[in-house]
This record gives structure tokens, sequence and C-alpha cells, in this order.
């Protein structure tokens, strides 16, 4: 039984992440920037997500806490594909803001409630981790998917812009009729209340979890290293497309940039499932930080194309380990009946730090250009790391 339920977890998550997502992944930025948007601007239609992924993030996972995890993760694939739908037919800034928000209120009711239903469900069978191994293979198995699914897109993209916005629409409402069918809770009791006190039981679990999150330590630490990371990275992720295109990449030859950070990324996740990695998870997220930092620098001031691709890729391979080390780090230090709620509450710091890197990346790369947004990046990741370094002498469990 557990390993079906992992197996499911695996399909769910290959079809959210990487068959719904991946189709716009590789072209986002230059989705945008075709229709008259500046590097400026498209940060702040994507900062417009992560404002409305903070302030949607605890109510979602109380909600998933009270109302079951499958119906949480119901409802986000559901909203993610009407997301789709509305940006690939929006032609203005407003139309795309307004897709993110949507998108936005669906991922936060999935960030909190998958894991949580499948790390419930496995402890339901006898299973208590860690769950790093289970984590990571996940990663990988969607970084291949995905690879297939981003080269379709830049393909997609070239006969018609709004395509891959379309037909990652179309696979999430496949994804959630899926859901609907398949998933199933037996570890959970169904709420009897009434809808109004489901509603004050949501609040009071949000602010017991709150108080939690406050009080223990490792629940710090996850807040200030994923809001490092996500202040930090906004640069990457947003401008890779216009960095190389600069330096010659066409279009349609993004998917294939993009299946080599999936298979980077899903390497860097499959050499930390074979590690030994209990107990020593935060003084490995704290120098892989430090690592990349170091990394992004020495791409944006390299000439030509050859070495700046060699160390983005070198950079992506790191990258690959954070997911897995963050959620099994955070999983199994956190009490079941409000593992949801904790989870998003877990989400508010990097949902801030995305929002005020996207501004602050955005300024940067309109009047000083994205190369020099990325050595910021790279200098904010080696200093912030050595901070929380220096002040994390207690102990995190």
């Amino acid at each position: 039984m557990k390993t079906k339920i992992i197996r499911q977890y695996y399909v769910l998550s290959c079809l959210f992440s990487a068959g719904g997502l991946s189709f716009i992944s590789a072209v986002y930025v230059t989705y945008l920037m075709k229709h008259g948007l500046d590097l400026f601007e498209v940060n702040i239609v994507n900062a417009m997500y992560f404002l409305t992924l903070f302030l949607c993030e605890i109510p979602t996972g109380a909600f998933a806490d009270i109302f079951g995890r499958k119906t949480s993760f119901v409802m986000a694939c559901a909203l993610m594909g009407i997301s789709m739908f509305v940006y690939g037919l929006s032609d203005s800034m407003a139309g795309f803001i307004i897709a993110e928000m949507i998108g936005a209120v669906g991922m936060t009711f999935k960030s909190g409630a998958f894991k949580a239903w499948l790390v419930d469900s496995l402890k339901h069978h006898g299973d208590h981790g860690p769950y790093t191994k289970v984590f990571a293979r996940e990663n990988l198995i969607c970084q291949i998917v995905g690879g297939f699914g981003a080269v379709l897109g830049s393909y997609l993209a070239v006969k018609n812009p709004s395509l891959p916005w379309i037909a990652g629409g179309i696979s999430l409402l496949i994804t959630t009729a899926i859901a609907i069918l398949t998933m199933k809770e037996e570890y959970f009791k169904r709420s009897t209340l009434s809808f109004a006190k489901g509603l004050k039981s949501m609040r009071d679990i949000a602010a017991s979890s709150i108080r939690y999150g406050k009080e223990h330590s490792a629940v710090r630490f996850i807040l200030m290293i994923t809001a490092i990371q996500i202040f930090a990275i906004q640069a990457l992720n947003m401008y890779w497309q216009p960095f190389f295109n600069k330096r010659g990449v066409a279009e349609k030859n993004y998917g294939y940039l993009f299946v080599g950070i999936l298979i980077c990324t899903a390497f860097g996740a499959y050499v930390i499932s074979k590690m030994n990695t209990k107990n020593n998870e935060r003084k490995i997220i704290i120098k892989s930080y430090i690592i990349v930092g170091i990394l992004i620098i020495a791409m944006a001031l390299s000439p030509g194309l050859s070495l700046p691709v060699m160390f983005f890729l070198l950079h992506e391979i790191v990258r690959g380990t954070w997911n897995p080390m963050i959620d099994s780090y955070l999983q199994v230090r956190i009490p079941s009946d409000e593992r949801a709620t904790i989870s998003s509450f877990c989400a508010i710091a990097p949902h801030i730090g995305g929002a005020i890197g996207l501004v602050v990346s955005g300024i940067i790369a309109k009047f000083f250009g994205p190369e020099t947004a990325w050595v910021v990046s790279g200098v904010s990741f080696v200093l912030a790391s050595v901070l929380v370094a220096r002040n994390g002498k207690g102990k995190s469990d």
C-alpha cells in the first residue's frame, strides 16, 4: 500500500508540475515581453503572484487541515488550469496580473496540502520517514517529464505564443479529474462542522501554527533560509531567457536549454537522495547557497556563451538538492494535525522574499541590465548564508 501511495504521489505531482506548468516554463518571460512589457513590468506581474501567495497561504493551509487535503489539491489543480487559460487569452498587463492571482490562490491550495497528504497517508500505513528519498525521486521524475513539456512548449510558442498556456490548462484540468477519481484519505476524519464553525476552526489552527512556528527553531531556520533563497534567485528565474538570447540562443531552443536545467536539477536531487543527510541538512543547505552564489557571479561576469552556460548548469545541479533537503528537514519535525498549516506558514517568508526580490531585481535589470542583477543575486546568497550560519548555533530540532 505504501508503494501505491508513493507511486500515486509521483504521478499526480508530474501531471501538475511537469505536465501542466512545464509547457510555459521556457517561454514565460518571452511571452510577456512579446506583449510589450519591459523587464521591470515582467517582474511586477510576477510579484503580484507572490503577494497573493502571501495573503492566501495560511488560510488555504488551514482549509486543508479542516476539510481535507484531497479537496484542497483538487481545488489547486482546477484553479491553476483556469489561470493558464486566462493567461493564454490575455494581451494586457492587467489580464496577466489577474491570471497570476488566480494561479497563486491555486498554488496555495497545493503547497501545504499535497505533501501533508503523502506524509500522513504513509504514516497511516506505518512509514514514519525520513522522506528525503521520496521527495528527491519526485523531483527527479518531474524534472525528466517536465523536459518534454518544456521542449514542446517552446515549439508551440513559435507557432502561436498562446498555445503553451492552452496546453498547460488542458493538462491541469485532466489532472483535476484524475485527483478526484483516485486520491484517498484513509487517515482523515471528515469534518462535521458547519461552514461557519469550520472557518472558526481554520482560524484557531492557523493561530496555533503561527505560535508553533515562532517557538520552533527548525521552522524559524526554514523561514530564514527559504526567504533568502527566493529573494536572491528571482533574477536568475526571470532573466535567463533574455540573458541567453543576447548571446545568440534562439527562442525555439529555449526548451532544450530548459531540458538542461531539468537534467541538472534532477541529477542534484539524485545525488542528495543517495547521501546520508540525517542531522546534517542545515549545514548542507547553507554550504549549497554559498556555492550557488559564487557560480551566479561567475556566470554573470563570463564572456561569450559557453562559460555562462556551464556555470548556469552547474548552479542548477546544486539547486536540485534544495527542495528534497528542505522538505525532509521540515516534515519530520512538525506535528501531523497541523502539518498542512505549518507547511503553509513556512511558505510565507519565501513569498515576501520573492515579491521583494522581483521588485529589486527588476529595477536593477531595467537600469543596469540582467548581468548586474545576477551579480547582486550572487552576492546576496553568499553574504546572507554566512550571516545565517554565524547566528545558527542553537539546535534546530
